[in-house]
């Protein structure tokens, strides 16, 4: 007499794969690992499948990193204060300041952009700079 199942189920653990981690964290380690090493479509039919059989997960996970309409940054609009990060500046003359790899690992004057990548012209100014950290809008007379 045949059995009902054809072939055998996949191992729940196969061979072959590391022993799981006594931590207390190591099933969140490994989903974490998981979804790491999970391209676009992976994640994009898990999230239907979850969709299907658990829809209260599904909107958890959802509206925990979906932007709201608060959240939204219009482009053209300056940007959001959450976004902000603070610049350095140089304390005394309130001039952009940054370490340039290339020459060495001290703080220097620069004109240009604030970016890390771009156009930068690194300059003397005839004193060494003393940074400070500003957020954007802030007025650098104000230190």
């Amino acid at each position: 007499m045949s059995t009902i199942i054809a072939q055998p189920g996949r191992q729940p653990h196969p061979h072959g794969q590391a022993q799981p981690d006594p931590h207390p964290d190591a099933a969140a380690r490994q989903r974490r690992d998981r979804l790491a090493a999970a391209t676009a479509e992976d994640m994009e039919s898990a999230l239907a499948f979850l969709s299907m059989i658990d829809p209260e997960a599904f909107e958890i996970a959802l509206t925990a990193v979906a932007p709201t309409a608060d959240d939204a940054v219009n482009p053209d609009d300056a940007a959001a204060p959450d976004d902000e990060e603070p610049l350095p500046v140089c304390r005394q003359c309130g001039a952009p300041v940054g370490i340039f790899l290339a020459r060495g690992l001290r703080w220097q004057h620069f004109h240009g952009d604030n970016a890390t990548t771009g156009d930068q012209e690194i300059y003397d100014p005839g004193h060494p700079a003393e940074v400070t950290w500003l957020l954007p809008g802030e007025d650098p007379e104000e230190l």
